[in-house]
């Protein structure tokens, strides 16, 4: 019984056990990889919303302009950090930097 323990059941449960952490260690990698891009991407976007209405603040373009423009340069700076995001998350993130700007 020792020599089946030692030959077959010990080798078996050290993979087993091996193959279990792997899995978890990757999932905890993944699931800190979203979070940090999503945060990038949340900074990203609030800097560039900010940055558009300081270099237009006397300009006197209209919001929609200034929409345009954040979600172009946003979307560029984004792009050249290899991150993705869809046009209406983006979208949906510079309305929210906007309304914290203006409270």
């Amino acid at each position: 019984m020792r020599e089946f323990f030692d030959t077959y059941l010990l080798p078996f449960l050290a993979t087993i056990i091996t193959g279990f952490v792997s899995y978890v260690g990757m999932q905890i990698k993944k699931a800190y990889t979203n979070y940090i891009n999503a945060k990038t991407i949340k900074e990203i976007v609030e800097d560039t919303v900010l940055y558009v209405e300081q270099i237009n603040k006397n300009n006197g373009i209209t919001s929609s302009e200034k929409f345009s423009e954040a979600k172009e340069k946003a979307s560029s700076w984004i792009a050249s950090k290899n991150l993705t995001i869809s046009d209406t998350e983006l979208e949906i993130l510079i309305e929210s930097a906007v309304k914290k700007i203006d409270k």
